[in-house]
């Protein structure tokens, strides 16, 4: 027991030294935006396309630690007409310190929202959406204002409307930051 207490310790300092920075040094804010864009057919039916769009305002708390509140916003188009839901969510980013440009990250969050696209519709659920939204990326920092930013977002939905009760989403979005 005691070596797996020294261990984690030196586990932890070593992470904290190789963490200590955040993308633009200096800079507390963050705004930036991603998407995804995808489409699907179910059994040859009617095609159709989901754009995600995640907006998020981030606030860095401690060296790499960031607070980001996100809306994320789903679109639906079919060929008799489009359909929208959106989500908010509370996540928490952590940006490991690297040698610049590169600047990878891990995020979670908790959130809740009014529907999710799945399958061949938007189920639009009023306030019925609760999900653990988890993910990671990296950041192409350009600059001291700018950032590339390529994520990978799992979703976990718990939704009463399903007989499972829960949804599993996959998304990798795009998109930029502008630090300030």
């Amino acid at each position: 027991m005691k070596k797996l207490l020294v261990f984690l310790a030196v586990l932890l300092v070593l992470g904290a030294t190789f963490a200590a920075s955040q993308p633009v040094p200096g800079k507390k804010f963050e705004l930036s935006g991603s998407f995804a864009l995808g489409g699907s057919n179910f059994g040859g039916g009617e095609s159709q396309t989901v754009l995600h769009l995640p907006v998020r305002f981030g606030f860095f708390i401690w060296k790499g630690l960031e607070i980001e509140p996100e809306l994320f916003l789903q679109a639906l188009f079919l060929d008799e007409g489009s359909r929208a839901s959106y989500n908010l969510r509370a996540n928490v980013a952590y940006h490991f310190g690297t040698s610049k440009p590169l600047v990878p990250f891990v995020l979670a969050g908790l959130g809740t929202g009014n529907g999710l696209a799945i399958g061949p519709g938007m189920e639009r659920l009023g306030t019925g959406v609760t999900l653990l939204n988890l993910g990671g990326g990296v950041k192409y920092v350009i600059g001291k204002l700018v950032a590339i930013r390529i994520e990978y977002r799992f979703t976990h939905y718990w939704v009463n409307k399903f007989e499972s009760g829960w949804v599993n989403t996959h998304e990798l979005l795009a998109g930029f930051g502008i630090f300030f």
